[in-house]
């Protein structure tokens, strides 16, 4: 799907409140509602707009720590980690990724043992490094402009 600038801009505004108000949204870019609805339509139908969600404070829910895991292991157990990873509430993102490890886990716990719970689960079949996060300095999001080398 070809995205003009408009429809960047549309991206940008949903990703940063997904929940303002199609018209509020128009009259900021310089869309009439309907425009802006029929865009929004065309980028979900296109599966640009993949869906909608509320971004949760873990914290708030007691879940202080997070720890981004490294998992290296043989081929014969990726399949078996990925089942893994989507059994444990803990694991909020897991990528399969290349070089020496085989995913990057991101996790969040309530206390340590929590997370050393979970290192031993992953540890089953392949080696594990840990580390704790102090903090997000960008959340994640989605860069819309390419760049030019």
């Amino acid at each position: 799907m070809e995205l003009d600038k408009k429809d960047r801009l549309i991206l940008e505004a949903l990703q940063a409140d997904a929940r303002q108000s199609l018209a509020a949204l128009g009259k900021r870019i310089g869309l009439s509602q309907p425009a802006m609805s029929e865009r929004v339509r065309k980028l979900e139908e296109g599966g640009v707009i993949e869906g909608y969600g509320a971004r949760i404070n873990l914290r708030s829910l007691g879940l202080a720590l997070q720890a981004i895991v490294r998992v290296r292991t043989t081929h014969e157990h990726i399949k078996s980690y990925i089942r893994l990873f989507e059994k444990m509430p803990e694991v909020l993102e897991a990528d399969r990724v290349t070089g020496e490890d085989c995913f990057i886990v991101r996790c969040a716990f309530a206390e340590p043992q929590d997370l050393e719970r979970v290192v031993d689960a992953l540890a089953a079949h392949g080696s594990v490094s840990t580390s704790l996060v102090l903090s997000s300095a960008v959340r994640k999001r989605v860069p819309l402009q390419p760049r030019s080398p």
